[in-house]
């Protein structure tokens, strides 16, 4: 999956756009069948003598199963 980070006008975002059929697939899962699919994001770094390290953004995607 190719990321894309836009920062502009205090605004920023992160596109991820799929580079085979697996990730295509999971993309489309995901907006065809929002509702059976639960979404978080989670943003996170290591605090370390007063810096930040190892930023990481993290995505899950899960399916809803009865």
């Amino acid at each position: 999956m190719r990321a894309k980070v836009v920062i502009e006008n205090g605004e920023s975002k992160i596109v991820l756009t799929p580079e085979n059929g697996f990730e295509t697939h999971i993309l489309e899962e995901c907006y065809s069948k929002k509702q059976a699919h639960n979404m978080s994001v989670i943003v996170d770094a290591e605090y370390s003598y007063g810096q930040y390290q190892k930023h990481k953004l993290e995505i899950s995607i899960k399916e809803i199963r009865p």
